[in-house]
Parts: C-alpha cells; sequence; structure tokens
C-alpha cells in the first residue's frame, strides 16, 4: 500500500496526514539529512535536467537490499537491482499507473516501500535523490534508478500546487463561530467571488477582509501540498487553475470557499 510521509497540516484538518511506520520512516528521515552518504552502489545516470523550481514532491518505490542503510532484507544487491529494474520497467510503459505499479511492487515484495515525500526543497534530501527529482517535469517518471543509502529507488515528480483561499462559514457548519445562516453564506461567497473578478482585485486583501479561516491574516496562503493530499474537490479546483486563476464557489463541511492558485 502506498504511504505517504508526515506533511504540515491544512488549516482545519483539510490536508490529510499520514504516519509512515517502521522502516519507511527511518528511511524518509534520513533521506531528508543533507549529508547522507553516497549509495555503496553507485547511481544509475541521472535524467538529464529539464527542470529545476525550489520545491518539489515525490513518490518513489524504494526497494533495500542487505548492505543498504537500515535495512532488514537478506536480498542481495543484485537481485535488489533486479527487482527495481523490473518496478522500472513497468512504469515507464506507455500508459502505465505509477501508483498501481507502486501497490503491486509491494504486494510481490513485502518489503518494498512505495511512499510519497512531502513538499521539499533542494539541500533536504540526499543529493542523489534530490537531482532525480528535480530533473524531472512534473508528473514525469524517471527513466533510470535512482541509488541511495538505503537502496534503489524509482521516483515519479508529483504535481504540486500552492492556493491561497477565502472561506465564508456559517452556523453549523464545522468549527464555525458565526451566526449567518448557510443560506446567507453563500449569498455571501457569491458576492465575494464577484469582487475578486474586477480587474485590479487585490485577493490577499479581500481575504483579509472576508475571510473566516484561521491563515486570513496571512492572506490565506495554505502552502504548497501534492496532488493527492487534499479532499478531491479542492485538488479538482486548484489543479484545474492556471495561476493567478479564481476557483468557482467550493463547499466543504467548513463552509464555502474561493481558491487563487498563486504557484
Amino acid at each position: 500500500m502506498k504511504r505517504v510521509s508526515p506533511v504540515a497540516t491544512f488549516h482545519r484538518g483539510f490536508r490529510t496526514r499520514f504516519a509512515v511506520a517502521g522502516f519507511a520512516a527511518a528511511c524518509l528521515a534520513a533521506l531528508r539529512c543533507a549529508a547522507a552518504a553516497a549509495a555503496a552502489v553507485p547511481a544509475l545516470s541521472p535524467t538529464p535536467p529539464v527542470a529545476d523550481p525550489t520545491t518539489a514532491c515525490a513518490t518513489h518505490i524504494l526497494v533495500p537490499y542487505r548492505e543498504a542503510r537500515q535495512a532488514t532484507t537478506p536480498r542481495p544487491s543484485e537481485m535488489a537491482m533486479t527487482i527495481a529494474r523490473e518496478i522500472l520497467s513497468s512504469a515507464t510503459k506507455a500508459g502505465a499507473d505509477f501508483d498501481v505499479v507502486g501497490r503491486a511492487a509491494v504486494k510481490s515484495y513485502p518489503d518494498v516501500i512505495f511512499e510519497q515525500t512531502q513538499p521539499f526543497s533542494r539541500g533536504t534530501m540526499a543529493k542523489s535523490f534530490e537531482d532525480t527529482v528535480f530533473a524531472l517535469k512534473p508528473g514525469h517518471v524517471a527513466d533510470s534508478i535512482t541509488s541511495t543509502p538505503f537502496g534503489f529507488h524509482v521516483i515519479r515528480r508529483d504535481l504540486i500546487v500552492r492556493c491561497r483561499e477565502i472561506l465564508i462559514a456559517y452556523q453549523g457548519a464545522s468549527r464555525a463561530t458565526v451566526t449567518r445562516m448557510k443560506d446567507e453564506a453563500r449569498r455571501l461567497a457569491e458576492t465575494v467571488r464577484e469582487e475578486t473578478l474586477k480587474p485590479g482585485a487585490d485577493f490577499a486583501a479581500l481575504v483579509r477582509r472576508y475571510s473566516e479561516a484561521p491563515d486570513a491574516a496571512q492572506g490565506g496562503d495554505f502552502g504548497v501540498y501534492a496532488k493527492g493530499t487534499m479532499l478531491p474537490a479542492f485538488d479538482k479546483a486548484a489543479f484545474a487553475l492556471q495561476v493567478g486563476g479564481i476557483s468557482s464557489i467550493i463547499e466543504s463541511r467548513f463552509g464555502f470557499h474561493i481558491l487563487q492558485r498563486i504557484e
């Protein structure tokens, strides 16, 4: 099963938070050490650089071997490389679903790790892992295996987005303290959205004026998150927007939301 590394909690519980247990947690924690030692087995040729923004997120399939750091498997490195190549072959076939390949790998080899990192910047992960991720376009799978002190990785760079939001709450909504009724809240949300669409509108200023989310004082910026780690309605709306775009009204148990994509 896919394991998602712990991520910073999105305001009021919107961002999904998962725990990585045992070996997976140890591997990810050590991968995030900038001083991680080079792998015992040399890394294969890296994917040619194509893009290098400041923040990235990745999902990877890790095949450990006997000499790898934190490993408990008796598998020799040669066998681990063979398995990693099989996984890479499946993951890079035309039309392949990386998540399906990852789940199948774990089912076939229970000590294989399939997990998603939290968003990270350069200098916070093992260098070979970083180099592979930052060389990829978001949504693409590396065409070679990456070696770290923990084994062999098949890596996909995940899509990420950064948004700010306006939340209009109503009486009875989760954690709401306002007295307005739901119909009134929707009408207000529609009015506010119309304001956000006016030429020259300052979305951050409108956040501070209208939003009832905890991040309102910061302009509603709830940070970077990867596709698949938010509620489906938020994922669908956020990733459909161009940078600077404004979403339609999104309803959740917390109220009515208006998003603006800022990255």
